[in-house]
This record gives C-alpha cells, sequence and structure tokens, in this order.
C-alpha cells in the first residue's frame, strides 16, 4: 500500500499540472507521460484490440500478476481519460486498463448534434437503449481479447469501473460473471441488475448533469437504492462539480483555450438553446468542442478529490484483497 506522505504527494503532482500561474499566464502543464514515468513511477502502455486502443497504467515496480481494474471512460472520451483515478488505482498495486467501448461515444463531441448544440438529444441518445445495449455488448465481445492480451494479469480478481456512460455499463454488467467490484462514478438515473458484484457508486450533492438529462444530482443515486442489502456503498463527495468527478487532467493546450473562450465570452456563456452547465454557445466553457462541462477543464481538473480517490482504493482492496471497509463520514451502506 502506498505511504499516506506518498500518496499526498501524488495528488500534489497532479493537482500541479494544471494551476495557472499567478501572473504572467497560465503555466503549461508537461506531457502526462512524462509527469507519469518520471514523477510518479508509473508504467504507460497502448495497445489495440477489437479496434479499440487500450490504456494501460501501471506501477513500475507491481507484479505482472497484479489484480486488475476495466476502466470504461465518459462521453466523448478516449481510452487515455481518467487519470487521477488510474493513478491512485495503480500506485495501489492493480493494473488499469481502460478502453471506451464504442467509436459512436468517443467521438460524441464532434457529431451533429453536438456541433448544433442539441446535447439533451445527444444525452438520450447515448443513454438510451439502444446505444446502452451496444455499449453492454462490445465490453463483453472485449473482455476475451483484452484476457488474451493480458494472460499474466489476475483476472481471478478484477474490478470494473466508469464515468458516466461508462458508469452505465459498469452498473448494467455488475451482474456477468468475472467482477468481484464494481465502480460507477457519475452514473445516470438508472436501475441496474440489484444482485452482483460489490459496488461502489461515486457522486455529489453538487454532480449536475450537463446534458440536461436530470432535474437534480440526488437521481444519480436511483441504481444504489435498489441494490440487494450488503452489496453496495454509496460515496457522496460533498461539493465536487460534475466535470472533476472525471478524474481526468486537463491536456496541453485546454488551458490556452480555457483562457482564451473566458476573455471571448465577455460573461455570456452559459446563455442559449441546449448549452449546458457552463456551457456556450459555441460549446463548453474552455473553448473547442468537448460536449458541456461544468467549468473550464483546467479549473475542473484542479479539485481536490482526494478522499474519493483513497476511499476508492481502499474499496478495491476490501472487495479484491480482503481488507476491511474503510470508515467514513462520506460512505453509506446498503
Amino acid at each position: 500500500m502506498t505511504p499516506p506522505r506518498l500518496h499526498r504527494r501524488t495528488l500534489l503532482l497532479l493537482t500541479a499540472l494544471t494551476l495557472t500561474a499567478c501572473a504572467g499566464g497560465p503555466a503549461v502543464p508537461k506531457p502526462w507521460a512524462e509527469t507519469a514515468t518520471r514523477e510518479l513511477n508509473l508504467s504507460l502502455a497502448t495497445f489495440d484490440v477489437q479496434g479499440r486502443r487500450v490504456t494501460v497504467t501501471r506501477s513500475a515496480g507491481a507484479p505482472a500478476t497484479s489484480p486488475v481494474v476495466v476502466y470504461l471512460p465518459g462521453l466523448g472520451q478516449e481510452s487515455d481519460a481518467g487519470q487521477r483515478w488510474a493513478t491512485v488505482w495503480a500506485q495501489g498495486g492493480y493494473t488499469v486498463l481502460a478502453v471506451q467501448p464504442l467509436e459512436a461515444d468517443a467521438s460524441a463531441w464532434r457529431s451533429e448534434l453536438s456541433r448544433t448544440g442539441e446535447f439533451r438529444e445527444l444525452g438520450l441518445l447515448h443513454y438510451g437503449d439502444a446505444l446502452r445495449g451496444d455499449r453492454l455488448a462490445a465490453l463483453r465481445r472485449l473482455l476475451p481479447a483484452l484476457r488474451a492480451a493480458q494472460p499474466a494479469l489476475d483476472w481471478a480478481h478484477a474490478a470494473l469501473a466508469g464515468y458516466e456512460t461508462g458508469a452505465q455499463t459498469a452498473l448494467d454488467a455488475r451482474g456477468d460473471a468475472g467482477w468481484q467490484a464494481v465502480i460507477a462514478v457519475s452514473p445516470p438515473a438508472m436501475q441496474a441488475p440489484s444482485v452482483g458484484a460489490a459496488t461502489l457508486l461515486v457522486t455529489s450533492d453538487v454532480d449536475a448533469d450537463p446534458l440536461g438529462l436530470l432535474h437534480r444530482p440526488t437521481e444519480r443515486r436511483q441504481a444504489f437504492d435498489a441494490l440487494a442489502p450488503g452489496s453496495g456503498w454509496l460515496l457522496n463527495l460533498g461539493g465536487v462539480p460534475h466535470a472533476a468527478l472525471a478524474g481526468t487532467l486537463a491536456p496541453e493546450g485546454w488551458h490556452e483555450q480555457d483562457q482564451h473562450h473566458t476573455r471571448a465570452a465577455g460573461g455570456m456563456a452559459g446563455r442559449g438553446r441546449g448549452q449546458g452547465e457552463g456551457g456556450g454557445p459555441q460549446g463548453p466553457a474552455g473553448g473547442g468542442r468537448r460536449g458541456p462541462r461544468s467549468g473550464s477543464a483546467t479549473e475542473a481538473a484542479q479539485i481536490d478529490v482526494g478522499e474519493g480517490f483513497r476511499l476508492s482504493r481502499a474499496f478495491l482492496d476490501a472487495q479484491l484483497r480482503g481488507a476491511a471497509m474503510p470508515a467514513s463520514a462520506l460512505l453509506s451502506a446498503r
């Protein structure tokens, strides 16, 4: 287990990647691969299976037989998303395999619905029954290929995690054989199998829906309320916004887009038809067409989600390694 001092240093390094300078404009972040390998002692790799790119994150000193976390990114994200979650889990001794099962999800913000600002319709499409079923089927097809590509990993101790659409699929798959744990970060309002792998649902009091499908953040807890007693835990992170729950670092260039958009918007962001929280007529605050998010990309990447990271890793340790479940006022059990 990572010593507390090293864990705090890791979180500080992750946050510092996207801090803006107090004077003279925003700081240019280091390439993620450089920070991961030189400062966080991580090993990064990629490979392709069935036409989908898989990003591998693990501790450089982890044994080849380490337990597995399969991570499913959110809407509009590729397999390199969720680095902050992957870092904490990898430093806990897990190998994280991130994969976006559907190309339609990866390219959501390049779609016609996104270009025309029809974000609610885009959400209804991607969270709807057809793509929901396609995503689950794609995951089930990918799993044998992942096991074949990484045969040395401890697949007898495996967890499935996801954010947004990935969380929806993780909850849908909790009843499938082969999973000892599921982590669903910011899922939609949904029903999930009541019986299945031990499940941690992660949300917050301000986990708003930038697509406009939910009326209030508490609707994200719907799946938790239906889990069988003894099989579910709710992690409520209080004031952590939706975008920060993604655990994704702001890539190089986003800080410049954030600054440009803020200057150009002149306080007009967030008005107009079909915009998500913090979004403007040309897309989200932060520039470009990344889809609606809560505020700028760099601001979201700076939010302290440290306790959420720590408790998620402790949950994995409890379910995959037999450790005791952590005690925290942020956790509620079914």
